[in-house]
């Protein structure tokens, strides 16, 4: 049991020798910085000192980060101030161990901020999802295609009917986007916006509101949309033509309460809670080192 103890002591008396003799940074100013790096420096080889100076780097990243985000604390204190405070009386060794700890914090920062995003992203889809549902109150009706006189020549016009289907009258205004597209290619013909009613306006369950897109494009693009023997036609298939049309129920005003439809898509914020969901699966699985870092 004796021997046992003199082999602690004796190993307790060499750390302490070991710690003593080891050479510290000193944080106190950068005149004694300098030249407590310098002595730390004298003792290590090309390798350690380039780790030194990333850790250096890391430990002055978190300072500036300290500085920007808790700005009550370390208000007084510039950002190399407060780098200085960090590695203030560690050795070398110590200093590694610091940024390290800093890598690690910082990676977890950066998984905490991706998955406060992906939660306000689903927040906002809830949301989103929401307004979609009060806004389905009218539906498509079958368009028909008229003709009519646009500057002393007869053009194509494509009536829309979009009725409501709500069960209470609607007290106020809608508004509505059209969007005209050649179906093969997408590319857009006419993009319109419509408002109809009110604020003393009311629009009972089955009534409908009727929009007209005037089709301009050249008659030898779409001959077929000239050629009809009778005009009105009733429940014409667009994508016959190479057409599609999209209509949106933008808003809906009514008791001084309005509805908007957020800008973007459900799709879209799908595809970006897809990509932050990769960035956080990937970020789990990296584990960063000083040895990761490059010096530029």
């Amino acid at each position: 049991m004796k021997q046992c103890i003199k082999i602690a002591l004796i190993g307790l008396f060499l750390t302490l020798s070991i710690s003593s003799c080891s050479e510290r940074l000193s944080g106190k100013d950068e005149s004694s910085f300098d030249s407590s790096r310098k002595k730390v420096e004298a003792k290590l080889n090309d390798k350690e000192k380039a780790n030194l100076e990333k850790a250096l780097r890391v430990a002055l990243s978190e300072a500036m980060w300290l500085k920007m985000n808790e700005p009550q604390k370390y208000n007084e204190e510039s950002i190399n101030r407060i780098s200085l405070g960090m590695i203030d009386g560690k050795s070398y060794g110590a200093v590694l161990d610091l940024a390290d700890d800093i890598l690690q914090k910082q990676q977890e920062r950066k998984i905490a901020h991706l998955q406060n995003e992906i939660d306000s992203l689903q927040k906002h889809k809830t949301e989103f999802e929401q307004v979609k549902k009060e806004l389905a109150v009218f539906q498509l009706e079958p368009i028909e295609l008229g003709l009519e006189d646009f500057f002393g020549e007869p053009v194509p016009r494509i009536i829309v009917t979009m009725k409501y289907i709500g069960k209470k009258p609607l007290n106020g205004s809608q508004g509505f986007s059209y969007v005209l597209k050649k179906r093969s290619s997408q590319t857009i013909i006419s993009n319109e916006q419509a408002v109809f009613g009110e604020s003393d306006s009311v629009l009972q369950p089955g009534d409908s509101r009727v929009n007209t897109i005037v089709f301009n494009q050249q008659k030898k693009d779409y001959p077929k949309l000239w050629s009809f023997p009778r005009y009105p036609v009733k429940g014409i298939n667009l994508t016959d033509y190479d057409l599609e049309l999209v209509v949106t129920t933008q808003s809906i005003k009514s008791n001084d309460r309005e509805t908007v439809l957020p800008e973007g898509s459900i799709a879209l914020i799908d595809e970006n809670l897809k990509k932050l969901e990769k960035e956080i699966t990937e970020l789990k699985k990296e584990k960063i080192s000083l040895d990761d870092l490059e010096l530029t």
